[in-house]
Formats: structure tokens, sequence, C-alpha cells
């Protein structure tokens, strides 16, 4: 079984190569708060919260009980070695989904990303690979759709942090190890994607130091036609001198957002350790 909330929550049963049918919002949502924290029981006062989000119905405990139900026995219906263990049972207060950390991408993406920071400085080419293979775990937005409810929302918002800082990883190491060019373009789109986020240009919108061209004069317009002789040379001799100011500039910014970084949390350089 695999089991996904880097996207619309849903469950794959990889024996019979199908999607657990999961037809309603509230079995997703439901599914999707209990895999927040994966193991951990889940206290019906909160699953109730999290699927009404204040607006309960009057029997709320058996309208959960139903809910629980339902989604227990497509589980069940997908592994039926597990009729007599359910992976849905009763804790406590509340509810827990017994999963293990390879069944769940999220828990995935984050052992991922753990190796590849570990490796950054030692083997920065196996943590480009180890980020890239994590990164491509995402199919949308965390809890895509059931994040009407603060346990679904809550965890949604920690793993798109965790993605984005993710991304700067990768791109940080690509821009070590090249090609640039396409961590260029790459940086571009994420900034167009989140505008207003400062960190990762290191204290100033990081679309200013990628968007910036380079202080040379226009290409004259005599010159700029098919692209053949002098003119087609000028041409590609400007658009690599653009290419290696946008190197300079988004290298130059990862130092300033290094050093910014470590001056929060009072670290040398030299004392940057690995989480």
């Amino acid at each position: 079984m695999q089991f996904r909330v880097l996207g619309v929550p849903e469950v794959h049963d990889d024996v019979a190569d199908r999607w657990v049918p999961l037809t309603s919002p509230k079995q997703r949502q439901l599914l999707g708060a209990l895999l927040a924290r994966p193991g951990v029981p889940v206290p019906m006062a909160r699953l109730i919260e999290e699927l009404w989000n204040g607006r309960a119905p009057g029997k709320a405990v058996n309208a959960l009980q139903a809910h629980v139900s339902r989604l227990r026995q497509l589980l069940i219906e997908a592994e039926p070695s597990r009729a007599n263990s359910p992976r849905l049972i009763a804790r406590d207060t509340g509810y827990v989904l017994q999963v293990r950390p390879e069944e769940l991408d999220s828990a995935r993406f984050r052992t991922g990303t753990a190796r590849a920071v570990a490796l950054l400085d030692s083997d920065p080419r196996a943590a480009r690979a180890l980020l890239k293979e994590a990164l491509g775990l995402w199919r949308g937005p965390a809890m895509a759709g059931s994040t009407s409810g603060p346990l679904c929302a809550g965890a949604a918002a920690e793993l798109e942090e965790e993605r984005l800082t993710a991304l700067q990883a990768l791109y940080d190491v690509q821009l070590r190890l090249g090609p640039r060019r396409e961590a260029v373009g790459e940086l571009r789109r994420i900034t167009a994607a989140h505008p207003g986020r400062e960190r990762f240009g290191g204290g100033r919108p990081w679309e200013r130091a990628v968007e910036q061209g380079p202080d040379l004069p226009p290409v004259p317009a005599a010159a700029a036609g098919t692209g053949a002789g002098d003119g087609g040379e000028l041409l590609r001799l400007r658009a690599r001198v653009d290419e290696l100011v946008d190197e300079q500039r988004l290298l130059r910014t990862q130092v300033e957002r290094l050093s910014l970084l470590l001056a929060r949390r009072g670290r040398a350089p030299g004392a940057l350790t690995r989480r």
C-alpha cells in the first residue's frame, strides 16, 4: 500500500495496481488528518473539528464513527490479509492509522531530503540526485482539497515550507555543479510562483537578483538580424553575457542568504551543522 499526501490525499493498492476509491471529500480529509502525524492517535474531538470546522452535526461522534468505519472497510478491501489487524484502529480517545515510513510519500520525502542534506558537502552529486528524487514525489499542493480544517492545513503548511527548503538546497547545489543555465531558469520559475518570499534572496525579494539585467547597451537594430554574420555573433555574445551575469548575481545572493541565516542562528559559517 502507498499512502500519499503530497497532492490530493489518496491510497494506492500496489498488489491490485488500483486506487482505493475514496469517493467523498470527507474521506480524503479524514485520511489526510490521520496521516498528518502518522502513527499518532488523533482525538475524536480534533477529528470532528477537522471534518466539520465548528459546524458539527448534532450526533457528531456517530457521524465521525461512520466515516471511520467506511475508510477502515475500504482499506481492508484493499488488504484482505489485514482483516483481523486493520490499519485504522481506535486508540485512547481517538483513532490511529498505522503506516510504515516507506509507505507514506511525505515520510519518504523527508527521509530523502535529510539524506541529501547530510551529503551536500561530501558528495554534492549524490545530494542533487536525492533532492530531485524527493521533490519528484510531489504531485501538487500537500493535502490538496482537504485543508479546510486545522490538522491538514497545518501539515500542508509545514510540508510546503520543507518543499521550498529542499528546492533551495537543490538549486544551491545545482549552481555549484552546473549546468547553471538550467538552475537560473528554474529559480525564475520559483520566484514567479512565490513573489513575496524574501528568504530565497537573503533578506530581499529573490526576483530582484534574477530579473535585473546586465548594464549593457542594447544590440543595434541593424545587427539584430537573422543570426548570420557579425550581427548573429553579437547576439550570441550578448546572450552569453546575460547568462553569466545571472549566474554571478544568483551566486552572490546565495552567499548573502547563507550569511544572514547563520547570523540569525548565531553561528559562524564553520559551525554550520546538518539537521
